[in-house]
């Protein structure tokens, strides 16, 4: 199919045709045949549009509207350049296992790999795992899915890929709220503070403490920064917010309105952890990731559970990713009921994790949570392609404005 502004070799189809008719003496129907013959690839109908896909370092969706603003190129157009530029990436699904498709970011061949390096996995097993993970890239192979999309690469989850609309939350629902409308410390009536630097599990580098210099409320908005400074022994300090003993609930809907940083080794999370660890310690009381985003991968954003079936231990945590223009506000929220969990950004659901076996091993959220909120350095996860210490001169700031 012709597509004028489809990228060929570093020049647009149509001034490639409009060369052929100048200087070859073709006509525009020759032309264009030339050009649609030596340039397969920008005009196959074997590709599809794929917003999420990953285009170098920056989201298909992301490219496209680039283009829109910058080239002043169409909707249509704009995914037709990009679709050209990377044809490899828009293949229509394969038929079975194709080492080259891109899930989510990476190859599959290499998110097979790092199942059989990290997770013991054999090689077959490790490809019907990653199949399994993103059935609509191999919808020829038969995979039963389980219905839920399970992340392999510890703490990259699978691509959303429906949105749907959620009404606004009711303000006459409304049972606690900080909209941080003061100056000063957080207030103590509503948070206190995590405190240490003995890596929280995930090998994290900074040392959390109370100090205003890493948590501060000004200008309608709490601030929690990461520094790079030498502190009890470790290279960076920040902080970590609480409502454990002094908010908690059962079910609702928790929002939180915020700025994301995206230094390389920052790891920012919005998320809710048990008030009463009713089923044990970590991870089989639960923990719901409302927001987590990693400095090293921009713009992706994640929403999580873990429980004892499924967790990052296991390279079982239930989750999906969504893309977020960055440096801009978003609203992150999760509206939790007895029969599931939606996660939801800007007004938009984009996963739902349901109670479908009512065991608490899959399903512990039937008790009281609280909420955090924090910015780490590094870790297991922040830290997988290293920590730009530049980046954290002066600071790295999460803001949050309610």
């Amino acid at each position: 199919m012709w597509n004028p502004d489809a990228l060929c070799g570093g020049h647009l189809a149509k001034d490639r045709m409009q060369w052929c008719i100048d200087n070859c003496g073709l006509s525009e129907e020759a032309a264009r045949e030339r050009v649609m013959a030596e340039f397969s690839s920008s005009f196959s109908a074997e590709l599809e549009w794929k917003p999420l896909a990953m285009c170098g370092e920056h989201r298909a969706e992301a490219r496209a509207t680039w283009l829109m603003s910058n080239a002043k190129l169409s909707a249509e157009a704009a995914e037709q350049r990009v679709m050209s530029e990377f044809p490899s990436v828009f293949k229509k699904a394969v038929d079975a296992w194709n080492p080259d498709v891109f899930c989510d970011g990476h190859s599959a061949s290499a998110r097979a790999a790092w199942l059989v390096d990290n997770q013991g996995m054999s090689l077959e097993e490790a490809r019907r795992r990653v199949m399994q993970e993103f059935p609509e890239l191999f919808s020829g192979s038969h995979v039963q899915t389980g219905g839920e999309a399970v992340a392999a690469l510890g703490g990259v989850s699978a691509a959303a890929s429906c949105l749907i609309a959620v009404p606004p939350s009711d303000p006459e629902m409304l049972v606690w709220a900080d909209e941080f409308d003061y100056t000063g410390p957080p207030d103590p009536s509503k948070w206190t503070f995590d405190i240490g630097g003995h890596g929280w599990g995930n090998n994290e580098l900074q040392h959390y403490t109370n100090r205003d210099l890493n948590a501060w409320v000004s200008d309608g908005c709490l601030q929690i920064r990461a520094v790079r400074e030498d502190f009890e022994g470790k290279q960076y300090t920040s902080s970590r917010l609480l409502t454990k003993g002094k908010a908690d609930w059962q079910y609702g809907r928790v929002e939180a309105r915020a700025l994301l940083p995206s230094g390389r080794g920052t790891w920012a999370a919005i998320w809710m952890l048990p008030s009463d660890n009713s089923y044990g310690t970590w991870p089989k009381s639960g923990e719901i990731d409302i927001m987590e985003h990693v400095g090293y991968d921009p713009g992706n954003v994640h929403g999580t559970v873990h429980t004892g079936a499924f967790n990052h231990m296991k390279s079982t945590q239930v989750g999906k990713v969504i893309s977020a223009v960055l440096p801009e506000w978003h609203t992150y929220a999760v509206e939790w009921t007895k029969e599931g969990i939606s996660f939801i950004m800007d007004g938009q659901q984009y996963h739902y994790f349901s109670n479908r076996s009512g065991t608490w091993d899959e399903w512990p959220f039937d008790h009281r949570f609280h909420i955090l909120l924090n910015l780490a350095v590094g870790g297991d996860w922040g830290g997988q392609r290293g920590v730009d210490e530049e980046a954290f001169k002066p600071a790295q700031c999460m803001k949050v404005q309610w």
